[in-house]
């Protein structure tokens, strides 16, 4: 597996942020975190592909955003914030020799926090930073390569879907207590519910049996523990600062 990810730029004190945080406070530190990240997908056997940053753009780490993957293509959004929408051509560049690219129509507006795949679906949130627009370009994207697209609504108190909900295994979907029904969800699917408070725990990536955790949800790692999995854990702080969470930090294809 492939992923590209991309460096802390020197701007990024000035990161969007209004949910999880209130803003990244050291420079250093969040550039301390973004290695032992890009380290751990490399000891899980990832070829890590690392972008320069850029000072102009203070989020432009959080490359997740930017390219939606289905099997041997992607679709390159855009960006829910006006301030993000010049960082995808760093993306562009570093994916167009790898996938094949399709591109977000100019009044569609979608953050790849908001979309992942879970089995044979693609589960896209309908946020404050992806529109209508934007799931239709999604679900033209993706029934075209053989997936459905089930939509779900985001909770006014997150930012993305994925910051809340992820898959830490086939089949199971990882969300808090309290910020979903029941039929928000495709039928037939197990939920593992942690306590609310432990919301920012749910965002995981998953490598087989393998799972990237943040550091300090010891009530979702008891959780995920039980189900037999092996976590590995990550310093988020600086990103979580920043409304970033692991999946934001990458994008991880074929």
């Amino acid at each position: 597996m492939k992923a590209i990810v991309r460096g802390v730029s020197s701007s990024y004190d000035k990161a969007l942020a209004s949910f999880f945080g209130s803003g990244p406070t050291n420079l250093e530190e969040a550039k301390a975190q973004h290695s032992a990240y890009v380290s751990k997908l490399r000891e899980l056997g990832l070829v890590v592909r690392e972008l320069d940053s850029h000072p102009d753009y203070p989020d432009c780490c959080f490359v997740e955003d930017h390219a939606i993957v289905a099997g041997d293509s992607a679709l390159i959004t855009n960006a829910g914030h006006d301030s993000r929408l010049g960082e995808k051509g760093a993306i562009i560049e570093a994916l167009e020799g790898d996938l094949k690219l399709e591109y977000m129509t100019s009044g569609g507006r979608m953050d790849g926090g908001d979309v992942f795949q879970f089995g044979n679906k693609f589960l896209v949130g309908h946020s404050s930073r992806t529109n209508r627009q934007g799931i239709q370009n999604l679900k033209d994207f993706v029934e075209f390569r053989g997936f459905d697209l089930h939509v779900i609504e985001v909770p006014k108190r997150s930012l993305h879907l994925i910051s809340v909900c992820t898959s830490p295994m086939p089949g199971v979907l990882l969300v808090p207590e309290g910020w979903f029904k029941s039929t928000d969800f495709p039928e037939g699917i197990e939920i593992l519910l942690v306590p609310s408070e432990e919301a920012y725990g749910t965002n995981v990536i998953s490598f087989g049996n393998d799972v990237m955790v943040s550091k300090g949800y010891e009530k979702t790692s008891q959780i995920l523990i039980e189900k037999g999995l092996n976590l590995h854990y990550m310093e988020m702080s600086q990103f979580r600062a920043g409304d970033g969470s692991l999946t934001c930090l990458s994008v991880i294809y074929e």
